[in-house]
């Protein structure tokens, strides 16, 4: 599912110029100008005791002398990534910046594929065989904090963290920090993203609009009809019925959002908001996926299905399947993420076949009542230290290092993030955070380049999509992708837009899964995915959807329920 890189790799791609994330099908998934962080230079001085420095103890930017080796884990970064020559994911760039300017080596006592980790990781825990320093998700860290495995790195944070790098962590006022706190204590570094680059707009064909002399689809009921026109007016002119409407994956049939050809957007559409927990009236959590506003979305996707505005396919077919559809010219329209120009419709421009004019548009809605997106908090991991591990702080350096490297005013994305043809160099770093808004924040340093033709004060990020931008404008297809994110009417604009009006609907459960979560949250999920499905495609009648309500009630939800509600209140 090569779609879910993107959710990462925009947020440096973005940075990099390019939200959540490695997956089994070697996938994976931001920025501006700063004040200097104030921190000591890495070339600070330090004693050559054989014990913690006096400078190590107190600087968050000096080198150990003599050098400290701290252990890890992950996963590989997939068939999908290019190495150079020489190059491999213990011996880069990152490893040699982390050792030559803070003295620290980076030693894995294992790399695995990423289908393989959770095995991996699992059979770890239970040896309690863990390395100094390494990821987790929410369930395992609850899990590690409850077995006093790990650390509590409240007063390292206060100490090493450099003005800068709290600016990154804490630019969301917090949320995303606080979700590692427990009984007051900070447990990790969360691995912080953009909430907002992770809201789907639709891309749709703009020069099929203009040949079939269509409006840009302003209601729910436009877009649909465009999509009828789509499928029915032979817009790629080929004189054969072999055009769709909308771009679905299978993986997207429940409501998730996975970044590219989703369904979420049709039921915000609606007012519905499946897989969020949302407050209602009287201020209890209640579970979006029940509601009745989800049924009321589903007819509709039956509806449309029955109209063969969807692949008759669509249900086998995941990310990567529908997107060789999609650059092939024969898809008009998908919900997606603000990254979709990067991947997969660049494709297309950088192939010389027939490019398509796609562009971002806003969601729309099904009445006069504005559309609002479900997010959820953007938390891509957390960094954790064993408790074991003498060294705590050598976290917060390695993340006040990636900071400098990435966000600081002599950050070098081309070095350290994506390089100008493309290879994600920031992958390489286990240990990253990101900016809650870098990329509305490197959009908004551009476009104001732009206008005053001016780019000498940007970033080398900011430079780096500045130029591409100017690139593509100069008749260079290859850039169109990053053209298509900063450049005027790119989708960061539509991003800023709905920053400016607050215009989502936050997830407000955040915890780790519930014990009932845990033990019945799967099959949950599969009658729930299975009774969707049924619908959409006509197997079942609409009025399914509420005897899976019932089901859901009485086989664990009821009790989810309770236990979320009871979380909830307890913060």
């Amino acid at each position: 599912m090569k779609h879910r890189r993107f959710a990462k790799l925009i947020s440096l791609v973005l940075v990099a110029s390019m939200i959540l994330v490695a997956t089994a099908c070697n996938s994976s998934k931001n920025t501006q100008n700063e004040a200097t962080s104030g921190s000591v230079s890495s070339s600070a001085s330090t004693s050559s005791s054989p014990e913690k420095s006096e400078d190590s103890e107190k600087s968050p930017m000096a080198k150990y002398d003599p050098p400290i080796t701290l252990t890890s884990v992950r996963a590989d970064l997939g068939t999908n990534y290019k190495y150079d020559e020489g190059e491999t994911i213990d011996n880069n760039v990152w490893t040699k910046t982390y050792e030559e300017d803070l003295g620290i080596k980076i030693k894995y006592n294992w790399v695995v594929p990423g289908d393989q980790y959770a095995q991996k990781f699992g059979v770890a825990i239970a040896s309690n065989d863990l390395p100094d320093v390494f990821d987790v998700d929410m369930k395992n860290l609850k899990l590690l904090i409850d077995n006093d495995v790990i650390a509590d790195l409240t007063s390292v944070y206060d100490q090493y963290a450099t003005p800068l790098t709290k600016s990154v962590i804490e630019g969301d006022g917090g949320l995303m920090l606080g979700t590692a706190r427990f009984d007051g204590k900070l447990m990790a570094i969360p691995e912080t993203q953009s909430m907002l680059d992770n809201i789907e707009m639709i891309w749709i064909r703009n020069d099929w609009l203009k040949k079939l002399n269509l409006p840009t689809p302003k209601t729910m009921d436009e877009l649909v009809k465009t999509a009828e026109a789509f499928v029915s007016q032979d817009p790629d002119g080929n004189g054969k019925a072999d055009t769709l409407g909308f771009a679905i994956n299978k993986d997207a049939v429940s409501g998730g959002v996975t970044g590219w050809a989703d369904i979420a957007p049709i039921f915000y559409a609606y007012h519905a908001y499946p897989g969020g927990w949302i407050k209602d009236a009287s201020g209890n959590l209640v579970f979006g996926t029940i509601q009745p506003e989800v049924k009321t979305a589903l007819a509709a996707l039956q509806d449309m299905y029955s109209k063969n505005l969807i692949d008759r396919e669509f249900g086998v077919k995941d990310g990567t399947k529908v997107a060789e559809s999609t650059t092939a010219g024969k898809i008009g329209i998908a919900y997606g993420a603000m990254w979709n120009s990067i991947w997969p419709l660049n494709s297309s421009k950088e192939n010389d076949k027939d490019p398509g004019d796609w562009i971002p548009i806003p969601l729309v809605s099904s009445d006069d009542k504005p559309v609002l997106s479900l997010v959820s908090s953007p938390v891509g991991g957390y960094h954790v230290v064993n408790k074991n591990f003498e060294h705590p702080e050598a976290l917060i350096k390695i993340v006040n290092e990636w900071v400098e490297k990435t966000v600081g005013p002599n950050a070098d994305n081309n070095k350290y993030g994506t390089t100008l043809e493309g290879k994600e160099v920031f992958k390489m770093s286990l240990f990253r955070v990101w900016k809650p808004k870098q990329n509305l924040e490197s959009y908004q340093a551009v476009q104001a380049a732009f206008q005053s033709k001016d780019p000498s004060q940007l970033n080398t990020t900011d430079k780096s999509n500045y130029d591409k931008t100017l690139a593509y404008q100069g008749g260079d297809l290859k850039s169109w992708g990053y053209a298509a994110v900063f450049g005027p009417g790119g989708s960061q604009s539509l991003l800023e837009q709905i920053d400016k009006n607050n215009q989502w609907v936050f997830n407000e459960y955040y915890g780790a899964p519930t014990q009932t979560q845990s033990d019945k949250g799967a099959t949950l999920a599969k009658i729930q995915n299975e009774t969707f499905l049924k619908i959409i495609m006509g197997k079942a009648p609409i009025d399914e959807f509420d005897k899976f309500v019932d089901q859901w009630k009485k086989l664990g939800g009821d009790q989810i329920t309770k236990e979320v509600n009871d979380w909830y209140k307890s913060k």
